[in-house]
Formats: structure tokens, C-alpha cells, sequence
């Protein structure tokens, strides 16, 4: 985790997809990726807030290994 402001802006790098808005603040949800999409290319995933510019929550995305 990176205090304060520090950790602003650190996960843009241009790519993104995004999976709409938020279902709800309360329990989980699930977001559907679309096929196209190659998660090979992505290291990240985000909670983003684009009224304010800002990220929730975010967590790296590693291959999973069998």
C-alpha cells in the first residue's frame, strides 16, 4: 500500500478495459471480461473513480499456475 497521495496515478499506463459501473458498495459482484480481452497484457485491476480521479482499490493479476 502507498500512503497518502503517493499512490495516485501509479496504475495508468494507458491501458485499461473497462467493465462498467459499480453494481453496489455492499457484498460482491462479478463483472464479466469480454473475450477479446487478453489479460496477458494487463498487470493490474482497479477500483477507479473517475469524478475524482482516483483509484479504490487495486490488486496485481498474476497467471495462475496448476
Amino acid at each position: 500500500m502507498i500512503e497518502g497521495r503517493d499512490g495516485w496515478h501509479v496504475f495508468d499506463d494507458g491501458r485499461r478495459v473497462d467493465l462498467g459501473g459499480l453494481k453496489g458498495n455492499i457484498g460482491s459482484s462479478n463483472y464479466p471480461v469480454p473475450t477479446d480481452v487478453d489479460l496477458t497484457e494487463l498487470s493490474s485491476v482497479s477500483i477507479w473513480c473517475e469524478r475524482f480521479s482516483v483509484s479504490f482499490a487495486a490488486a496485481e493479476l498474476r497467471p495462475v499456475t496448476a
